[in-house]
């Protein structure tokens, strides 16, 4: 019994065989009670970790773009990364002393315990790497924008905004802005910020700002910008949509009707913080 049970440590602690698992405690021997001691409070460890990766209880941290700019979720998905990396020397330092117990004295009366509380750990320790794992890594976040000069949007924009024929927004629409399940900045065109939203299997672009040049009297001109928010009728989301380059999404965002969406005071503040935390997670062509 003994035997079967260390070959399964052996296996379950992902290959590692018992030579560099004694390397890695050379000169730390522990009592066989100490072995089950921080076999359980490494369990416990992990438990409470798990809730964070997986964003339950009043602990929650998981890794979300919705909350969070694209700094911070690195930081915060490196620092999961490398407590997990921890969890698992560690493990595998308590599954080299049992071997160590199993090879000098494997009638300890306190074997089966310290095995046991080994299978414990070691399952809640592939939960928590198996819920980790279905966290996207920051660098695959990451998508392309451009910024170019390309006034037709801006022109849309200002003429509809100059005439009154811009046409308002349901009222919760800034809420479904905020609240959409992916966002993604395309690009800035002439001064005209486009972004893609996702809600379920729709989706719509929101336009934010947009340059009015006036001329005086004196034939000067001037440009004025308005913080205004913008948003396009619902389309599909289809692979697709989601295949198209930045001027590809231009163009079939040209195609759509737009409508005005009511962003004063805190809700265009909400917005702002939205739309630069999405922006975050572009890199600039």
């Amino acid at each position: 019994m003994a035997v079967c049970l260390l070959l399964g440590l052996g296996w379950v602690s992902g290959g590692t065989d018992s030579a560099s698992c004694l390397a890695k405690t050379q000169g730390q021997v522990m009592s066989d009670s100490e072995i089950i001691g921080n076999l359980k409070a490494l369990r416990r460890e992990m438990f409470d970790l798990l809730s964070q990766v997986a964003g339950k209880g009043a602990a929650a941290g998981r890794p979300s773009r919705r909350t969070m700019d694209y700094e911070a979720y690195r930081r915060t998905f490196e620092a999961y990364s490398a407590k997990i990396d921890d969890c698992y020397r560690r493990l595998s330092a308590c599954y080299a002393q049992i071997d160590r117990v199993y090879r000098t004295n494997p009638n300890s009366p306190l074997y089966k315990p310290m095995t046991q509380a080994y299978l414990d750990a070691k399952a809640v320790f592939y939960n928590l790497k198996s819920t980790f794992n279905t966290i996207e890594p920051p660098d695959t976040l990451r998508t392309e924008a451009v910024a170019v000069a390309d006034r037709r949007l801006n022109e849309r924009i200002a003429t509809s905004a100059r005439t009154a024929t811009l046409p308002p927004a349901p009222a919760e629409a800034a809420k479904d802005i905020i609240e959409s399940d992916e966002s993604r900045f395309i690009g800035n065109f002439d001064s005209v910020e486009m972004f893609l939203l996702v809600k379920g299997d729709m989706a719509c672009y929101v336009m934010f700002g947009w340059k009015e040049v006036t001329t005086d009297d004196t034939g000067k001109s001037s440009e004025q910008f308005h913080l205004s928010v913008v948003r396009s009728e619902m389309f599909p989301f289809t692979p697709a949509v989601r295949a198209l380059s930045p001027t590809q999404h231009l163009e079939n965002a040209l195609k759509l009707k737009i409508a005005a969406v009511d962003a004063q005071g805190e809700v265009l503040s909400d917005l702002s913080e939205f739309f630069a935390r999405a922006k975050s997670y572009s890199r600039m062509n």
